[in-house]
């Protein structure tokens, strides 16, 4: 079992918690071991820091924005059965492809229930927070 990395300066942790960059905070130990284990230049230790920050940022957005969103049940685009609804495939592949949110037109689906037209949506809106 590898030793726990030495625990940052405290100026350093009261930077980044000025800074917001909790994950940069809670992984730079880490880093800095493995940087000096494996040779790291300096630009390799704030390029792996920065990623780290980035994506924690981004799944966080990402969450947050589900939320808000508000679906009812979370549903995705991957997991809708086209032959079990009544959607044309080319229907599919163009609501799917969100051209529509790029073009800012509306869509509406009207059929029957049990047809998959709530599944389709929330799909489409689960798409679109993931796009951004």
């Amino acid at each position: 079992m590898a030793a726990a990395p030495p625990p940052l300066a405290p100026d350093l942790v009261d930077g980044l918690r000025r800074l917001k960059l909790a994950t940069m905070r809670d992984q730079a130990a880490e880093v800095l071991q493995s940087a000096k284990t494996q040779r790291w230049g300096a630009e390799d230790v704030l390029r792996t820091l920065l990623k780290a920050e980035i994506a924690a940022r981004d799944a966080a957005n990402r969450r947050i924005r589900l939320k808000q969103a508000g679906f009812p049940v979370p549903k995705t685009l991957e997991v809708f059965n086209v032959a079990e609804s009544s959607i044309p495939r080319p229907t599919f592949e163009y609501i799917a492809s969100l051209e529509w949110v790029d073009a800012k037109e509306n869509l509406l689906l009207v059929g029957p229930s049990g047809t998959g037209k709530s599944h389709a949506l929330v799909g489409c809106g689960v798409r679109a927070v993931e796009r951004g």
